[in-house]
């Protein structure tokens, strides 16, 4: 019933943290933590996941984390979502599929998969000996009563080191959530979908090599590995160390297959999670898929839109444009600017994950996305908001001169600062990005800006009309740098007192007029 249907982010009762899980294992990161973070990205996600499954939201997550330039991958993700779209009983199908996969319990669940050392041989030799040991002493007790002493140290000793993992939380759940999902990967392999098969990697040989896994996993051998997970769960034997033996083996299993494993969650998590794109899609006004080429030199870089939107804004105005180089925007308070750069920024993640706009018309370069927005002081690191602000730019600058272009975006650049050092700074920053392979975005309230740079950016600005009672936002974007002023008018209509908001607008005006603070 939620398909298709635009997803309430307020109605929203799974955490991030944990579906970002296999991102973090993973570690392959496209889009930084500061980017996400400046773009409310959480929130994005949240608007287009339609998911079933954990794995689903995993692999979702992961893919809004890794914008690609590869046009081919692109080009094949949008075939599987538009066949989606228009084959609900096959959709339907699948998205029943993953709801009997549903979530997992464990957070952690694909930790295993990303495992490099492990011990487990090692652990399950000394666990299987100690398991013994209680048997060999009881029956030497009966022979001799001295060993006594033997048999009890035994026993004691394999309930201690039980309790103590008891303690520590050791669970399977992640385990059975895997073979699941391997069990999910059969059932879809089973249905022959032409268009999975041509789309997605093919997972055939992965599930030959795991296929024991399955067996034992739906046989009704009491030695079964699912039968040895429920007697995990659902009663363990302290003395005989029953539970930890069962989980080293299990774990021994996973981690040996763990190649095969990742590739066939990523086959089944990429499945739900563009059935979860498709419902976005369905869920839009409107969309475009992207026009998206790689550009090999600068001069060959390009943005261009049509009536382009923020995803997250209820009847939002959209704006239109096309750049081959560097955009300095100017406005006042509340003018849009912010939000006009960051759907441009989401708006290229989006293009280059799950081949989506919210545009009419969407054509661009690949690039690499940055953003050096909504930036905060960093109490713990002992590190100011304007040290903070110039390692976020530096990070930038660093990056703005690779094969594949940047396209950054900064708002208020430097604001950190004192003005005469910020504006000269700022000048200099923007134009050393403007001639790196970098489109970039500049939002300011500087005018100053648009004189020392208007060699290097166009200039567009936001603003709006200023009535008695009233400051009235178009959030059009406009040509040319902008030439009205509203913080004096707002402190008026917010009920400062006249003589604060009069004596502001006469030092105002006379620095206006003689180039002098009086």
């Amino acid at each position: 019933n939620g398909y298709g249907k635009e997803v309430d982010i307020e109605d929203i009762n799974y955490k991030i943290k944990d579906v970002s899980t296999y991102f973090r294992n993973k570690n392959e990161e496209s889009i930084d933590d500061i980017t996400w973070s400046d773009l409310s990205m959480d929130n994005i996600y949240k608007k287009i996941n339609n998911t079933q499954s954990t794995a689903g939201k995993e692999i979702l997550y992961y893919i809004l984390r890794n914008p690609i330039n590869d046009i081919d991958i692109l080009n094949k993700r949008n075939n599987l979502i538009e066949y989606f779209r228009n084959n609900e009983d096959i959709r339907l199908e699948l998205q029943l599929d993953f709801a009997k996969l549903g979530d997992s319990n464990d957070p952690n669940a694909t930790l295993c998969l990303f495992a490099e050392d492990d011990n487990t041989k090692s652990k399950l030799l000394i666990y299987s000996i100690l398991r013994v040991l209680p048997i060999i002493s009881i029956i030497i007790t009966a022979l001799n009563k001295s060993f006594l002493f033997f048999a009890l140290f035994s026993i004691g000793l394999n309930i201690f080191i039980s309790y103590k993992n008891k303690t520590e939380q050791i669970d399977t759940g992640g385990f059975t959530y895997l073979i699941k999902s391997l069990n999910i990967a059969y059932k879809i392999k089973d249905k022959n979908i032409k268009e999975i098969d041509e789309n997605i990697h093919d997972i055939k040989e992965d599930l030959e090599k795991v296929k024991k896994i399955k067996k034992k996993s739906v046989t009704s051998n009491q030695n079964s590995m699912m039968s040895e997970l429920n007697v995990f769960r659902e009663y363990y034997n302290m003395i005989f160390l029953s539970e930890l033996i069962t989980y080293e083996k299990v774990k021994e299993t996973i981690i040996k297959n763990k190649i095969y494993l990742k590739n066939i969650y990523e086959y089944v998590g990429t499945i739900d999670a563009l059935i979860g794109v498709a419902s976005f899609r369905e869920s839009l006004q409107y969309y475009s898929k992207p026009n998206l080429k790689i550009s090999n030199n600068k001069e060959e870089n390009l943005i261009e839109f049509t009536e382009i939107y923020h995803p997250l804004i209820e009847n939002p105005v959209t704006n239109s444009l096309k750049t081959k180089g560097g955009v300095l925007i100017t406005g006042s308070n509340a003018s849009g600017k912010s939000t006009f750069i960051k759907s441009i920024a989401i708006n290229q993640i989006l293009a280059q994950s799950i081949y989506t706009t919210c545009s009419k018309e969407y054509n661009s370069s690949i690039f690499n996305i940055y953003t050096s927005m909504a930036l905060k002081d960093d109490v713990l690191n002992n590190e100011s908001y304007y040290i903070v602000e110039i390692k976020s730019l530096k990070r930038i600058i660093d990056n703005s001169n690779r094969d594949i272009p940047c396209l950054c975006f900064v708002d208020e650049i430097l604001r950190g600062t004192n003005t005469i050092e910020r504006i000269a700074s700022s000048s200099e920053v923007l134009k050393h990005l403007n001639k790196s392979n970098c489109i970039c975005f500049a939002a300011s309230h500087d005018i100053e800006l648009t004189y020392l740079l208007e060699n290097d950016f166009s200039n567009y600005h936001f603003e709006e009309e200023i009535t008695e009672n009233d400051i009235v936002f178009d959030y059009e974007l406009k040509e040319g740098r902008a030439k009205s002023r509203n913080a004096i008018k707002l402190l008026s209509l917010m009920g400062y007192k006249e003589d604060i908001v009069n004596n502001a607008n006469n030092r105002a005006e006379n620095f206006v007029r003689t180039g002098k603070w009086k």
